[in-house]
């Protein structure tokens, strides 16, 4: 009878062992693959969904005209020329007859991604002229957000004109953002108002 119930829970001690050592293990691996299974239905679902969506993109852009396209490439141009933008302030200022004292363009600045609810995703600094990434490890190969480059304007005018002068950068033919405004009087005539504007113009890098 001892002997009997010696063999028991001798098979009871191993019976665990196994369970411990084998089985249990099998169960994890097999709950990992699921996960994994699931988790590349996920991805196959999402190509699916986003093929959709560049084929709706690139059908549209197919159905611009010639001319269209090339608004649209002067509106948001693949990237920015520094000389061209700072040579339209300056004619936009003699158009409305400021006295221009500087132009300063902007090196690099950092560009922040914003996802649809407001998170910030990633933030990069890129080089204005080329679009090229100044830091890659901080956003690996991603392409496609907006380069941004800032011009600090100085300039000399009445208010009437500083008007006149906004209203055409407002229309220009690419954005012009005015982020940064102040003034200030001039000693040598009151009716004179010294400006300095930040501005910053856009542009989207080809993938």
């Amino acid at each position: 009878m001892r002997f009997q119930v010696g063999i028991q829970i001798t098979l009871l001690v191993v019976a665990i062992i196994i369970a411990f050592s084998v089985v249990k293990p099998k169960i994890d691996s097999i709950r990992i693959d699921q996960s994994e299974v699931a988790a590349y239905q996920t991805a196959l679902d999402n190509i699916s969904r986003y093929n959709q969506q560049l084929q709706t993109l690139v059908n549209q852009t197919n159905a611009l005209s010639g001319y269209d396209r090339s608004v649209l490439e002067r509106y948001l141009p693949k990237e920015i020329d520094a000389t061209l933008v700072a040579n339209d302030i300056s004619n936009i200022v003699s158009r409305n007859r400021l006295l221009l004292l500087d132009i300063i363009p902007s090196e690099v600045l950092p560009v922040t991604v914003y996802s649809a609810d407001g998170q910030v995703e990633e933030s990069a600094a890129y080089d204005p002229n080329t679009g090229a990434l100044v830091d890659q490890e901080l956003l690996g190969s991603q392409s496609g957000v907006l380069v941004v480059q800032q011009f600090e304007v100085e300039v000399v005018g009445t208010y009437e004109q500083m008007k006149a002068m906004l209203g055409d950068l407002e229309r220009n033919a690419y954005p012009l953002k005015l982020v940064e405004f102040k003034f200030e009087l001039e000693e040598i005539d009151s009716s004179l108002l010294q400006y300095s504007l930040l501005l910053e113009a856009y542009a989207l890098p080809a993938s």
